[in-house]
């Protein structure tokens, strides 16, 4: 087939008003060629090329440069030196005194926790209690930071800790349940040793301390279930925690420092000797058979609700609190926290008189 002297070879064209024609075969009219070449532009010279390789190579260089920083000095410390608040023993006293009523005591044992490492704990003695309550308290605070807890659950003896004892010892790595879950594990043994009832103990957490318990748990159930768990904002995982910390400082860029997000996880596990990866709410959740009971709210961007979903798929009893951002779910529940436990308290069956429990 000939070729109409008004189409140029190489380069396929669009039907227009002079209908198909020679176009079907690969060849674009001559009036088309200066559309074309003004739609492309002007050609990429040489000097362009090599100014774009050089820009390419410059954004390149930058983005590895922020990610060794990021993940060789800047992201490990937060994590492993994450602030507590400054109290002196005089203001812990004084905490003590206001949740002690008349009838209450409160005592104080060493136990060795995870790593080895001692761990103080604080026991709430209360007259008639039903049970115990373990309270894990979040990251960046201590045991006496969510003591107001102890107004919600009156009818319960109560336990309280700084994981790996960082309000007396700072300087300890803090590893967001590396060592963390292991501080509560033994509180809980230490409890069963003296003969407590392993079903009259319940976990209490949020945030940091709500994902400790379920990994704790994961720890404990070879020695059978506890009586329940009731948790506020539990976080999905290390890597996860870690992502989110970053996103809520760079927004949607922040997958921009992915790798220097796990070059930290990798230098924060071996500078405080754990296993970033084994950090995992999610995947501790999945066998356990502890009646658990999971808060959240739907607009909190620390411990996002998809994450709380993933875990609340293997443990369906979740309340999801609208408009409540983070650590805010248990203030504006509908009916208060203490209705919200008392449901799960009561259908667990630690509300009810037990038969024979320890008071010492």
């Amino acid at each position: 087939m000939g070729r109409d002297k008004n189409q140029v070879p190489g380069v396929a064209c669009v039907p227009g008003r002079e209908g198909f024609g020679p176009c079907a075969h690969g060849f674009l009219p001559a009036w088309g060629k200066p559309r074309l070449r003004q739609a492309l532009g002007p050609p990429v010279t040489w000097g362009m090329k090599r100014f774009l390789l050089s820009l390419g190579m410059s954004v390149t260089g930058v983005l590895i440069l922020l990610n060794l920083l990021a993940g060789w000095f800047i992201l490990p410390p937060m994590l492993l030196n994450a602030p507590l608040p400054t109290r002196t023993e005089a203001e812990r006293s004084e905490i003590r005194t206001r949740f002690c009523p008349p009838g209450c005591v409160w005592t104080q044992e060493t136990l060795p926790g995870g790593e080895g490492r001692p761990v103080t704990v604080w026991r709430l003695h209360r007259p008639a209690s039903l049970g115990i309550a373990v309270l894990l308290h979040g990251f960046g605070d201590d045991a006496w930071g969510g003591v107001s807890r102890l107004k919600d659950l009156p009818e319960l003896d109560a336990v309280v800790f700084t994981f790996r004892n960082r309000d007396v010892a700072p300087e300890t790595p803090s590893t967001l349940g590396g060592w963390e879950r292991e501080d509560a594990a033994a509180v809980v043994r230490h409890l069963a040793a003296k003969g407590f009832p392993r079903n009259r103990i319940v976990l209490v957490g949020t945030s940091q301390g709500a994902g400790v318990a379920l990994m704790a748990l994961e720890r404990l159930e070879g020695e059978g279930p506890l009586g329940g768990a009731l948790l506020e904002s539990p976080f999905e995982s290390l890597l996860e925690a870690g992502r989110n910390h970053v996103r809520g400082t760079l927004g949607t860029a922040e997958w921009l420092l992915r790798p220097g997000e796990h070059l930290a996880l990798a230098r924060a596990g071996r500078l405080a000797h754990f296993r970033p990866a084994d950090v995992s709410p999610l995947m501790a959740s999945r066998h356990l058979r502890t009646p658990i009971a999971l808060l959240a709210g739907d607009s909190d961007d620390i411990t996002p609700l998809e994450g709380v979903k993933a875990i609340a798929s293997h443990l369906p009893d979740l309340t999801i609190v609208h408009g409540a951002r983070h650590m805010e779910a248990g203030v504006v529940v509908p009916g208060g926290w203490r209705a919200w436990a008392e449901v799960r308290l009561g259908r667990w069956g630690i509300l009810a008189p037990p038969p024979n429990l320890p008071r010492a």
